[in-house]
């Protein structure tokens, strides 16, 4: 096929095929046949060969000459494009500015092959190519961007590629041809070219050198980028170099204190200062309010729309720096730039807008740009971390003195505990409590009575903390005072739930169990006073619970309370606990529960009653691993150990 002509769509596909590189035409030694002697003579000196064929040969000789004539010329053109390739690719390689590089990449081919039209695209993300340089086209193209998602781009007519947006487009700028830039097996872009002004068809030659140009191209183009990219990375550096010394400097000044007013009024003088900003206005407070705490610069009227409260509870929900032009609220945008705001800066503390800074206009008249808006927001955030340092500084002031206070509380409470258990001769008792905080609301006790005759109680105050051990202390004076010889038991607890509902609200109760305990007969009498019911463990492994009793005390007066004796044998056990044991979760949200109390009391039998609440204890302590304790944990244990009553 001559190579001037343009090339023919396949029959099948109808669509011209293309490649990369066709092979350059092959020049054929020419072969002859034996005792065939060449025309234009023997090789002898002298001597002509005769005269044959005539007309015949003498066509055969012109036929030769034009074949090696073309040959010749064709030749000669891909010396020179070879030449101007060669040429082209010192050029683009003598450069490291992009736009050269481009420039020349696409006006070269198009003042060769007079093409009227062309644009060079750059890929600048996945699947996404712009404009970066055009000819014959409107400069308005220019950063243009196209979604172009082909998986590997192929030299083709952008006529097969239709159906794309993108391609369409193309043809509508009055673009045909399209020729990726690879490096690396990664498309950097693509050349895109109209027709010929000629109106010539792309030849074989025509896209051989298209496609040799774009990869002499590559480097250069992957090089420029890289150049840019840096050039890009250090002005940027450089431009952040001096924000960070501003801000260094404004942030040694906010940090030098840890008072929060002080704080916030030198914020509102570094923006000024350094964004040129005529007014600023800066809410801010605790425990999410949203107060005016500095103003500059605002008067009047507009102070007072300012402050209005549906506006502030509107400002509280911004969380990101925002000029109010660009407000999509019509109304909010409009009440702001009335009143000459134009610039919200939230200050922001664990992803929660604590402030709001309110920023005029710059003395200068010109508009915040987007380096102004990060440079406030950085800053505002700084401020907002000293602010919430002096609040946590002066909290932990407090919190340090709450703590000794409540250290001090806290022995005085243990101190109302009992210190050691009496000697009970053939009996056995220990006790333990374990408050969740320093204070707690569990209460254990043990007193005599007379000289056989010992109360023993446990109770759960509701609540924890401080007023939980208020009421417990409360409750151990009355059960002191009222606990005599003269008064029957059930009349002891009958005063106290009157005693404790006088002098509590509604919202605080005590669950109790209280039992009189004979040495001397070997018998227990209790009442439960809505507290979990106690086991008495038998030497036989049975058991029963203690539940006779009444209301939990403090919610109604006057309630009536009835009590229970049990007979103690030899071997036999009294486990009182609180809910802290039998409810105690653990990382799965996992109750202790009852069964397993029970398996522990049975398999711990043996041991003495210090050991049976060590090995509860350990229990709940290995059940709860890698969850806090959710209540205070109290247990008494009574263990029988003589042989006889009586």
């Amino acid at each position: 096929m001559d190579a001037n002509q343009p090339s023919k769509p396949n029959r099948k596909t109808g669509k011209t095929a293309l490649t990369r590189g066709d092979a350059p035409l092959e020049v054929r030694p020419r072969t002859y046949s034996r005792g065939f002697v060449p025309r234009g003579g023997t090789g002898v000196r002298g001597t002509r060969p005769p005269q044959q064929g005539g007309y015949r040969d003498m066509m055969n000789r012109r036929r030769n000459n034009h074949g090696a004539q073309r040959l010749s010329r064709e030749l000669d053109e891909r010396i020179v494009d070879l030449q101007a390739l060669f040429d082209v690719s010192r050029t683009l390689n003598s450069s490291l500015q992009l736009k050269n590089i481009l420039d020349t990449l696409l006006l070269t081919p198009m003042g060769k092959m007079m093409i009227g039209k062309g644009v060079v695209l750059l890929a600048r993300g996945e699947h996404r190519f712009v404009i970066e340089t055009l000819k014959g086209i409107p400069r308005t193209h220019i950063g243009q961007e196209f979604e172009i998602n082909l998986t590997q781009p192929t030299t083709q007519f952008l006529n097969e590629l239709e159906s794309e947006p993108w391609a369409a487009l193309l043809i509508k700028l009055g673009l045909r041809l399209m020729v990726p830039i690879f490096s690396s097996n990664r498309c950097l872009g693509m050349m895109v070219y109209s027709t010929k002004s000629n109106e010539q068809n792309y030849g074989s030659n025509d896209l051989e050198y298209l496609n040799s140009l774009a990869n002499l191209a590559a480097t250069a183009v992957e090089n420029a980028l890289i150049f840019q990219q840096l050039n890009d990375v250090n002005r940027r550096l450089d431009k952040k170099n001096q924000e960070l010394n501003t801000l260094f400097e404004i942030s040694k000044e906010i940090n030098s204190t840890l008072e929060g007013d002080k704080i916030i009024n030198v914020l509102a003088y570094a923006l000024m200062g350094e964004l040129m900003a005529q007014r600023c206005m800066i809410f801010g407070g605790e425990d999410g309010e949203f107060a005016v705490r500095v103003n500059k610069g605002f008067r009047g009227e507009e102070l007072n729309i300012l402050q209005d409260e549906s506006l502030r509870q509107r400002l509280k929900q911004i969380s990101q720096p925002a000029l109010t032009s660009k407000l999509v609220e019509d109304d909010l945008r409009t009440a702001l730039q009335t009143n000459g705001v134009q610039l919200l800066v939230p200050m922001m503390s664990q992803n929660v807008a604590r402030g709001l800074v309110l920023l005029g206009e710059k003395i200068t008249k010109a508009e915040y740009l987007e380096d102004d808006v990060e440079f406030s927001s950085t800053l505002c955030n700084a401020a907002m971390i000293s602010i919430e340092n002096a609040r946590l500084f002066k909290e932990t002031l407090e919190k340090q003195k709450l703590e000794e206070e409540l250290a001090i509380a806290r022995e005085i409470q243990q101190r109302l505990l009992p210190k050691e258990a009496p000697e009970l001769g053939d009996f056995e008792l220990a006790a333990v409590n374990i408050p969740t905080r320093q204070v707690g609301g569990d209460y254990y006790d043990y007193f005599p009575i007379d000289e056989n005759r010992y109360l023993i109680t446990i109770a759960d105050v509701s609540g924890k903390g401080v007023p939980a051990a208020l009421l417990m202390t409360n409750l151990q004076a009355t059960l002191h005072a009222m606990t005599t010889t003269d008064v029957p038991f059930e009349q002891i607890v009958f005063r106290i739930n009157n005693f404790v509902h006088q002098n509590t609200t509604m919202d605080k109760f005590i669950t109790a169990f209280f039992a009189i305990f004979d040495r001397k007969n070997g018998t227990i009498t209790s009442i439960n006073a809505g507290h979990n019911p106690p086991y008495v463990w038998h030497a036989d492994g049975s058991f029963e619970t203690l539940s006779e009793g009444g209301l939990l005390m403090g919610m109604f007066p006057n309630a009536p309370y009835k009590s229970e004796t049990r007979q103690l044998g030899a071997g036999d056990w009294v486990v009182m606990y609180t809910d802290g044991v039998s409810e105690a979760m653990s990382a799965e949200s996992e109750e202790f529960g009852e069964k397993r109390l029970e398996e522990i009391i049975r398999a711990g039998r043996d041991t003495s009653a210090a050991g049976l609440i060590e090995a509860i204890g350990n229990a709940v302590k290995k059940h709860t691993e890698g969850a806090p304790q959710s209540d205070d944990i109290t247990l008494v244990v009574l263990r029988c150990n003589h042989k006889e009553n009586g």
